[in-house]
């Protein structure tokens, strides 16, 4: 068999194992997951396939193309969680082979091998991979807009072929997630032919032959939504979706959680640097040699140009979460690779990367032990902490020994034993802790015929998608969306009293533990003594409010 051949058939199963095996087995991810699963119903109840819609309204978060994706997967799997995940896994499975095509050429045919593996089995990618989330088919096709780019760069008498394909791959990147479908491989593409004075490959046949495919995939639904919604669709959107997330932090916390002074500089260089787990130690060194090599190594200055002014406008936009900067994986994968490759050959190098490095696989190793022995909620899952920290342990002792293909090998059985242990051992205290399946299951054997539903807006898709829509939403605020729903928001204690006595006396309730807690047991709440708990499965609960109609809520 070629090295060729091995590589292949490496790739298939290494990508089999990691996005596919178990793939429908839990139940979908609050509160994502859910949402984009319930659109895709909606749409196709409606026999729709022109507008998202969501509780019987349409819902502007997203373009078309995903939910084109997931439909297909619906008609094909039933509706289930498995169709709801096929898509993702499946552009996970492409995007991995496009980055070991694309590693051969910018760095070397072992470079591009690595790059694939260190991808495909980064603890981020693989969660990512078996999510029902836009990101995974956005880091797609930014990916093969970049890798056309470079070949229309390089390839002049195939310019206008790979011109064409960088404006369809772009357009369907814009089709998948807006306007970041054109910025983003803009912004690495043009600050690579800007720095390396490289002519730019727009010009011609291809170029007009590209804006016009390009707009003949981009177009069409952009301009029906126009027609249907007019200026509605403009408004919320391109300015309240796009531009509003780039001003306006949906999630605060995100700012401020590893951020300095606030400001959320580190947030995404942390998640990139914990979301490449087991390969932690090679980062920095990665990071390092590309600020070393860029400025000789076209390749590395290309990664450097696709990583550094998208990571720079990802960190100056207010809203952030760690799937925002998915794509970014692949370029870090590419510069890794290119490290692992030379420590392969050579070793690992000065005293500086090896303490570091060293340090960061030990630390890697402990973290999860530390952590169920500090925390008494997650003693109980010591046992697992331990089987997960044996390999990772024994690639450190491996690295700090200088072993470097020992240390490979053993951290990709790392990454493969915490795959395994989540998906049995694991699985069902994962599912009852991300996922509200479980607890929506028992729902019917305990609701009264006709009694309100309520729950909480983190699991208020989940309640419309395992069970029914609710009839409203209990919230500290009356208007806790960023992006609006149209269902009754009842205002804290006071409200879900209320709103009991006036729905015959008694409401159900679905909300995590945590909400309970703030609802009840706080002094002078309107629910004390007016809840009682029902069912609980890991933090999500049922109870039931019963506040006669008779009696005054204080």
């Amino acid at each position: 068999m070629t090295s060729l051949r091995l590589q292949t058939v490496v790739l298939i199963c290494v990508t089999g194992l990691m996005f596919w095996w178990r793939l429908g087995f839990l139940g979908l991810f609050d509160p994502d997951e859910p949402f984009y699963a319930q659109t895709t119903r909606e749409m196709v109840q409606a026999h729709d396939w022109v507008t998202p819609q969501i509780f019987g309204q349409p819902q502007f978060e997203k373009p078309i193309f995903f939910y084109w994706q997931t439909i297909v997967a619906q008609q094909l799997f039933g509706d289930n969680e498995l169709a709801a995940r096929v898509p993702s896994a499946l552009f996970a499975t492409g995007l991995v082979f496009l980055t070991w095509i694309f590693g051969r050429r910018l760095l070397s045919p072992l470079a591009g091998f690595l790059a694939a593996v260190v991808l495909a089995t980064g603890m981020e990618y693989i969660f990512m991979a078996r999510l029902m989330l836009t990101d995974i088919s956005l880091a797609f096709f930014v990916t093969a807009a970049l890798y056309c780019l470079w070949r229309a760069a390089h390839e002049e008498e195939h310019r206008d072929r790979w011109v064409i394909l960088q404006f369809v791959a772009s357009g369907l990147a814009t089709l998948t997630k807006g306007p970041l479908g054109v910025l983003l491989p803009a912004l690495g593409g043009m600050c690579f032919l800007w720095l390396t004075r490289t002519r730019a490959p727009w010009r011609g046949r291809g170029l007009w032959i590209g804006l016009m495919a390009w707009l003949v995939i981009v177009v069409p639904w952009y301009a029906a939504m126009f027609v249907k919604f007019g200026w509605e669709y403009w408004d919320k959107f391109f300015v309240h979706e796009n531009y509003g997330r780039l001003i306006t932090a949906e999630h605060p916390r995100n700012n401020a959680l590893f951020g300095f002074y606030d400001s959320g500089l580190s947030y995404y260089p942390a998640m990139l640097l914990i979301g490449s787990l087991p390969w932690i130690p090679l980062v920095p060194a990665a990071a390092a040699r590309a600020w070393r090599a860029a400025g000789t190594h076209r390749g590395v200055k290309f990664i450097v140009c696709w990583s550094l002014p998208t990571l720079v406008f990802m960190t100056i936009a207010q809203s952030k979460l760690p799937s925002y900067i998915f794509f970014l994986f692949v370029p870090l994968a590419l510069l890794v690779a290119h490290t692992l490759e030379s420590w392969l050959k050579d070793g690992l190098g000065g005293p500086v990367e090896r303490m570091v490095a060293g340090g960061l696989a030990l630390l890697q190793a402990t973290a999860l032990l530390v952590a169920t022995s500090i925390k008494p909620e997650y003693q109980a899952y010591r046992w697992a902490a331990l089987i997960i920290s044996a390999p990772l342990a024994g690639a450190a002792a491996l690295l700090l020994l200088g072993r470097i293909r020992g240390w490979a090998i053993t951290s990709f059985v790392a990454s493969a034993t915490i795959l395994v242990v989540a998906f049995t051992g694991l699985a069902p205290d994962l599912e009852a802790h991300v996922s509200s399946k479980g607890i929506l299951a028992r729902i019917a054997g305990i609701r009264h015929p006709g009694e309100k539903i309520v729950t909480v807006k983190f699991m208020v898709r989940s309640v419309d998608y395992y069970y029914a829509p609710p009839d409203a939403v209990v919230h500290s605020n009356s208007n806790p969306w960023y992006s609006p729903h149209p269902i009754k928001v009842v205002v804290g204690d006071q409200g879900l009293a209320e709103y009991a006595a006036n729905n015959g006396g008694s409401v159900l309730c679905v909300t995590q533990a945590v909400d309970l807690k703030g609802l009840s047991e706080p002094a002078g709440s309107a629910l004390h003594g007016h809840c009682e708990q029902l069912a609980q499965v890991g933090d999500r609960v049922i109870f039931r409010v019963t506040v006669p109609p008779h009696v005054a809520v204080n």
